[in-house]
């Protein structure tokens, strides 16, 4: 009979999927293998497969009250699907994974730069890192790409005559993906300042004719956002002293920038390549904020027409 360390093994192994994935994964399985599972009891992973029960689940969780429910939720699924294959096997009659509660947890809300914040930080970028690094900033400021597109970003999908870019690749992890997230390509409608650092860009990579966006330590393309929080986006923050908030949310200052100019809700979702409810969803806080003066100048008329 298999230990739940050596059932995560044998579970892992049947799996066809990306790297990425692979990755999340993993992390989970670790979580499980060396968490307690409860009072007086060995490490979950030293655990007979067969003698696993929901308590010493259960008591796993409860030794880490320091993770989000997102995180814990997002362990369960991985330990409950890597049972399931147990029970579809015959090795286990039950998953006692089955009934573990989700954990509550709320989406934390977008948090985007404002356009003072954007603007400060490129221009000083441009001040101390020029060129490449400078162009990636202000692109990814304008455009809202998600940070796996800007970085996947090719020249044969760029267009500059008619000012669009094609996204339908991606790079995670290192990992190159023929596809976006969502799995749907789209073009994007590029901006004036998105155009300018694009423009200023091809003297540096349009002639190797792929990625878009290097690394100019290296000369090679981008393989992931830590490299890129640690020597450039970091330092920059901290010195200007503005809030730290992650490369991911120059995407949200996009999509704000363009709410707050009045821009229809479907075609900035177009843009970001969202649904128009998840987009709604996602930032009815400035779409609402918007109309807010409208709505009560609208309410305050009527006053006056009652007076009348």
């Amino acid at each position: 009979m298999p230990t739940v360390d050596t059932w995560f093994d044998t579970w892992l192994a049947a799996q066809r999927i990306e790297l990425s994935t692979k990755h999340g994964y993993e992390s989970a399985i670790r979580f499980w293998r060396l968490s307690a599972s409860g009072q007086g009891h060995p490490r979950m992973g030293c655990i007979e497969l067969r003698k696993l029960k929901l308590s010493h689940i259960l008591s796993a969780i409860a030794s880490r009250p320091d993770l989000s429910g997102k995180t814990i939720n997002n362990y369960v699924s991985v330990l409950r699907k890597a049972l399931d294959l147990a029970v579809s096997d015959n090795v286990l009659a039950l998953n006692p994974a089955a009934n573990v509660p989700r954990a509550k947890h709320q989406k934390s809300p977008p948090d985007p730069f404002s356009r003072d914040e954007s603007e400060r930080v490129i221009n000083e970028v441009e001040r101390i890192y020029p060129g490449q690094v400078h162009n990636l900033i202000e692109f990814w400021f304008w455009t809202g790409l998600r940070t796996s597109e800007i970085f996947g970003l090719q020249w044969l999908n760029v267009d500059l005559q008619s000012g669009t870019i094609l996204v339908a690749e991606a790079l995670v992890r290192g990992e190159y993906k023929d596809r976006t997230k969502t799995a749907i390509a789209r073009t994007v409608r590029l901006n004036s300042r998105a155009s300018s650092a694009l423009n200023r860009q091809r003297s540096f990579t349009e002639v190797a004719g792929t990625a878009i966006f290097h690394d100019p330590r290296y000369g090679t393309r981008w393989e992931d956002e830590r490299a890129f929080r640690r020597s450039f986006w970091t330092p920059i923050l901290k010195q200007l002293g503005i809030r730290y908030r992650r490369p991911y949310n120059m995407r949200h200052s996009y999509a704000t920038a363009m709410l707050m100019a009045g821009m229809t809700p479907a075609f900035c979702a177009r843009q970001l390549g969202h649904s128009v409810d998840t987009f709604l969803t996602t930032y009815a806080r400035w779409l609402d904020g918007r109309q807010d003066a409208v709505e009560m100048a609208r309410l305050e008329a009527s006053f006056n027409d009652a007076g009348d």
